[in-house]
């Protein structure tokens, strides 16, 4: 069996980047974080490939005011994979969720630590969520990001968009909401779709069968995306099988697992501890 670094580290490493955060969307707001006296989330996943760990994440959400909610998003290699590659990403969102309106970030800050290079990217927006400003910086270095300014009007940054993708859930479940949606992101070096769309309620296996919803997710890379990164969807390309993503189906909307039903290899990313 080939080891779950062979050849395509890169891919994986892209892949818990981008579905770890569509795996955690459902936790990131709602009824249950809507006063700040509400203590905080905190939520661990693990990441393997045939069963070998391969990363771990883990997720924090803290009411910081009625209005303002603080995400942090960690992601570290471990095993197998973090001897072949080890690495270390942390994103960070201040974001506004007022009421009925579609939550709008504040502030947010990323960083990637691997053996060869770390990358910093910090993004300001003003009240009404437009951005103000991007700084990245390389090995300490700044530079400009690549991506076009008409590409980033009307985006939100990775943590926010997932927010708004758990308001969507919890309206689309109850028939409240299209069974569809997409939510545009820019993280300061790249801009994508998240496209999702319900598809119902099944069960997932823990220790018994769980009561859950189905997600089916597409990532559509709209700028900085290269052809041979399956995991994205090129405008122009062919379409790789969704992201299949299972979240109890209860209250607490609680993100259990996480697949690529139509690749062996790909990883699985499963709910640990809440």
């Amino acid at each position: 069996m080939p080891s779950p670094t062979d050849g395509t580290t890169a891919d994986r490493r892209r892949f818990l980047l981008r579905a770890g955060g569509a795996l955690l969307a459902p936790l990131l707001a709602g009824p249950a974080l809507a006063a700040p006296d509400v203590a905080p989330i905190e939520a661990r996943y693990r990441a393997t490939v045939a069963g070998v760990p391969i990363a771990e994440l883990s997720l924090l959400v803290v009411v910081v005011s009625n209005e303002l909610t603080r995400l942090r998003l960690t992601i570290e290699t471990v095993g197998v994979a973090a001897a072949w590659s080890g690495g270390r990403s942390q994103l960070v969102t201040l974001a506004r969720i007022d009421g009925e309106a579609p939550p709008l970030p504040v502030r947010f800050d990323s960083r990637q630590v691997k053996s060869d290079r770390e990358r910093t990217v910090a993004i300001r927006y003003d009240a009404n969520g437009g951005i103000t400003e991007v700084a990245l910086t390389t090995r300490g270095r700044p530079r400009e990001s690549d991506v076009p300014p008409a590409l980033r009007e009307g985006t939100v940054d990775p943590l926010t968009a997932f927010v708004r993708l758990r308001r969507w859930l919890a309206a689309a479940v109850e028939g409240r909401a299209a069974p569809e949606v997409t939510v545009p992101i820019f993280d300061g070096r790249k801009r994508l779709d998240l496209e999702a769309r319900y598809s119902g309620r099944t069960t997932v296996r823990r220790s018994s069968p769980v009561p859950a919803h189905e997600l089916e997710v597409r990532l559509v890379g709209r700028f900085g995306f290269e052809e041979d990164d399956s995991l994205i969807q090129l405008p122009d390309g062919e379409r790789p099988a969704p992201l299949r993503v299972l979240v109890s189906a209860d209250e607490d909307l609680l993100p259990l697992r996480l697949e690529v039903p139509a690749r062996r290899m790909a990883p699985v990313i499963e709910l640990v501890r809440a």
